[in-house]
């Protein structure tokens, strides 16, 4: 597991371990929401992230319909729509996984580029209004191994591309509370309070590290490999213990019609732990790239099917402990209660 995946992977497993069960609790629906839903459906929504691309890989901000005061961010920072990797993108990967949630008037993909030749993967999302971009979110995690190593799967795990029958669909909130129980799981180092299906895996920039023997990470030690582990056991095992909070917690996408639930979860390590007393193995060292004080941005996201977290994706952004996400109070987010 390189330093990127621990990184992604201690994000996966976040939410306050001082914190109440999370009870995820949207924002009241704004009118602009509202309208947002009843003007651009899903396929609306998914035709506005593909235009969004087709601009970004001409280098044309000025090809999108925006709003006057639409806000763009790339990996936290606020910039003017065209700047950043609207100067340095060379190319558009095959791989891709989208979201779109015309309740909420937003929509996102993941997506491989390139960037001047070297590959990364990027997390888009938008928000619509009225038919005009009000809100553009990026991140780019600038690692050419991990964007190689995810596109050599090739293209995403089937389930993501599956829309859900009415019998496998889940109530909205309830999506989103199951996504925080993944996060509340880990911090608890409880697995069983989570809602898995076990077929679950997950896949955080580009690495499997679930029900995956060949990949052997920081934490293997002799016959202990939780890498090989399904991922309920993994997080029994409570090598995720060093992560102390994940705060704020925004969910950006609930995508009903596929059961999707995506989120921008940061992930706070104060760096004092250097090892976890793993029962039956004894102490197992942390990795070194969270034994000093850091923070970690993960855009993750779940498929929910049947009220079961069925497989989990995202990618990171490393950043300074206690740095902000660069949207701390917008109203097109849904909070999760932390």
């Amino acid at each position: 597991m390189n330093k990127t995946l621990a990184w992604i992977v201690s994000a996966s497993l976040l939410l306050c371990a001082f914190a109440m069960p999370a009870q995820a609790t949207p924002r009241p629906a704004k009118s602009a929401a509202m309208a947002a839903g009843s003007s651009c459906d899903y396929d609306c929504l998914t035709g506005f992230v593909n235009q969004y691309l087709k601009a970004l890989i001409a280098h044309n901000p000025s090809a999108l319909p925006v709003a006057p005061n639409v806000r763009f961010t790339e990996n936290t920072i606020p910039l003017k729509l065209g700047d950043a990797l609207w100067g340095t993108i060379s190319a558009l990967g095959d791989y891709k996984i989208y979201f779109a949630d015309p309740q909420g008037g937003s929509a996102g993909i993941e997506t491989i580029i390139r960037e001047n030749g070297t590959p990364a993967i990027l997390l888009l999302r938008l928000r619509v209004v009225n038919r005009r971009i009000t809100e553009v979110e990026t991140i780019v995690h600038r690692s050419a191994a991990d964007a190689t190593a995810l596109e050599k799967f090739g293209h995403p795990d089937p389930v993501w591309l599956q829309p859900l029958s009415a019998a496998q669909r889940t109530p909205r909130q309830q999506m989103i509370k199951d996504a925080n129980l993944y996060f509340d799981g880990i911090l608890h180092s409880n697995g069983n309070m989570v809602p898995f299906d076990l077929r679950c895996n997950r896949i955080l920039d580009g690495y499997q590290d679930t029900n995956h023997p060949a990949e052997k990470g920081w934490f293997h030690k002799g016959s202990f490999d939780p890498d090989a582990m399904n991922i309920r056991d993994n997080m029994n095992t409570g090598i995720w213990s060093y992560i102390h909070s994940i705060t704020p917690r925004h969910v950006v996408v609930v995508d009903e019609k596929m059961g999707i639930v995506l989120g921008m979860w940061m992930f706070n390590h104060p760096g004092r732990m250097t090892s976890v007393n793993v029962k039956g193995i004894g102490n197992v060292p942390e990795p070194p790239v969270v034994t000093h004080p850091s923070s970690v941005l993960m855009a993750e996201f779940f498929k929910i099917e049947a009220g079961k977290i069925r497989q989990i994706e995202g990618t990171s952004l490393a950043l300074p402990y206690g740095a902000g996400t660069g949207w701390e109070t917008p109203a097109s987010r849904e909070s999760s209660g932390h």
